[in-house]
């Protein structure tokens, strides 16, 4: 079984959240977690969604929808995130064998063909878990993690920006935060994720060296940037992204 997990519990401090959580904001007329949801109801049986901050204003604009809850009550980064949606998938007894974990801001530009296409080269790789990359030269604003690669070209770890040395900064490769996992392996590592000295958090790409320090399988899918997109952590990008999509559809 297939389990989309999708991360909505942060404050969205950037954009300055007061009332409302900012994966409910509009894009396009469509609140931007509704594109995540209906993503996931593409390709998972089940879908958990992370609620956290004003999470009422979460629930409100996915009553159609058939979603599981895990709330995360003190937001600690990706890794814990994930960890609290796995607990409620034991909790349920849910048989899962790969879970799918997304961002609910950030999947506007992703196309079923390209997270199908994910799955079958996680499964065709036997990897422990596997992550959609994309290449951009404007990561000075954009701020993605960085992919690291070893000498075999085999997908090693990835550092967040603000981790960053400048030498890693010059890699061209970008983790898009989209992930494809063993549900066993993520269930026996995510306890392993370390705290970041920098932010305080945990951050969910950790596991990709985690999972490489045990000789495990990373894949990389890598797809061109227009079919991902930019986040949404200011209402500027939030402008800048809608104006991105439409001018791909013309």
């Amino acid at each position: 079984m297939i389990i989309g997990v999708v991360l909505a519990a942060g404050k969205g401090t950037r954009i300055k959240a007061k009332t409302a959580n900012k994966v409910t904001l509009p894009f396009l007329n469509k609140p931007l977690i509704l594109y995540s949801v209906e993503l996931m109801e593409k390709v998972a049986n089940k879908t958990f969604v992370v609620i956290g901050a004003f999470h009422k204003s979460v629930k409100k604009v996915l009553t159609q929808k058939k979603v599981f809850y895990a709330f995360q009550k003190k937001r600690l980064g990706t890794g814990h995130a994930v960890k609290v949606a796995l607990e409620e998938i034991v909790k349920k007894k849910i048989k899962a064998k790969i879970v799918l974990v997304c961002y609910g801001d950030h999947t506007m530009f992703y196309k079923k063909e390209d997270i199908n296409k994910l799955i079958a080269l996680h499964q065709k790789k036997d990897a422990a878990m596997s992550i959609i990359t994309t290449e951009s030269e404007d990561n000075e604003k954009l701020h993605w993690g960085y992919v690291l690669r070893d000498e075999n070209d085999n997908i090693i770890d990835s550092v967040e920006y603000k981790d960053a040395t400048d030498e890693v900064k010059k890699e061209k490769e970008l983790n898009a935060g989209f992930y494809c996992f063993n549900f066993d392996f993520l269930k026996y590592n995510l306890k392993k994720i370390p705290k970041s000295e920098v932010s305080g958090e945990y951050y969910l790409n950790s596991l990709i060296k985690i999972a490489s320090d045990q000789n495990f399988k990373v894949a990389g899918l890598k797809i061109p940037f227009s079919s991902v997109g930019i986040g949404i952590n200011t209402l500027s990008q939030l402008d800048e992204s809608q104006q991105i999509y439409l001018s791909l559809r013309k």
